[in-house]
């Protein structure tokens, strides 16, 4: 539904709402005068010359306003050409829409080709991240618990300084050996496990024994403390003995 500007004859396109407003009173956009639209009312676009609705004829309500084709209208007042173009140009989205959608689509463009790189490297054995960088990263995001530090263990800082192996005078058949450790690295560790190694006159093993730390600490498995760095540690163990063909012995730390 359109009316027409008494004073410069601009059409507007206009609805039952907005005649309802304001009793059908407009400004008009183009020469500011105030009309009443129901004086000037037309059902479709106005020829040059035609006539408003006269008293007692009841234009058709419920016209769609097309702000778009308002202000092409404005522009172009052939009707025939403003008809033609809404109908040939779609409804462009909003900027907003626009962005959206386009970044959707990068974002799943990125994902694809970095599945598809992922896969590549993993067939031809060459992984771009190594497990323990993807495990780290994993870490960082808070998606995985960190791994639990390793225990610290250097048997090799740990040393022998005095040792010696005596029979038992008041238990026939067991051996008594007397030793003494020191944890030189610059941290504690745990006890080690000892295994003493009986040898006969060539060098072949006899008999052999391992005590756990818990054994030769006489403390209950859990309990063991560290051996601190720098400490000393006595030992006083028991074996035993297989007889005169055992001639020499050996210690070795697990």
């Amino acid at each position: 539904m359109f009316t027409r500007c008494p004073g410069c004859s601009t059409v507007h396109p206009v609805n039952a709402a907005l005649l309802a407003r304001h009793g059908g009173k407009y400004r008009c956009s183009k020469c500011d005068k105030v009309s009443n639209a129901l004086d000037a009312l037309f059902d479709d676009w106005p020829q040059a010359g035609q006539a408003g609705a006269q008293p007692g004829t009841m234009p058709v309500l419920g016209f769609e306003l097309d702000l778009e084709q308002a202000r092409q209208a404005r522009h172009d007042p052939d009707p025939g050409q403003a008809a033609d173009s809404a109908a040939v140009s779609p409804r462009h989205p909003s900027l907003l829409s626009r962005v959206l959608l386009r970044t959707a689509w990068l974002a799943g463009g990125v994902l694809v080709g970095a599945i598809i790189i992922f896969n590549v490297a993993e067939f031809a054995g060459q992984p771009v991240l190594e497990k323990h960088e993807v495990e780290s990263a994993l870490v960082r995001l808070g998606l995985k618990k960190p791994a639990p530090a390793a225990e610290f263990r250097d048997l090799d800082r740990i040393h022998l300084v005095s040792r010696e192996l005596t029979n038992d005078p008041a238990r026939p058949g067991v051996l008594r050996l007397r030793a003494t450790l020191v944890n030189r690295a610059a941290q504690a560790q745990p006890y080690p496990a000892i295994e003493v190694i009986l040898n006969d006159s060539e060098g072949a093993r006899v008999s052999t024994r391992r005590f756990e730390a818990g054994e030769y600490l006489a403390m209950p498995p859990g309990d063991t403390p560290m051996f601190a760095s720098q400490a000393y540690l006595p030992l006083a163990l028991e074996l035993e003995d297989p007889g005169e063909q055992a001639v020499g012995f050996e210690l070795k730390f697990h």
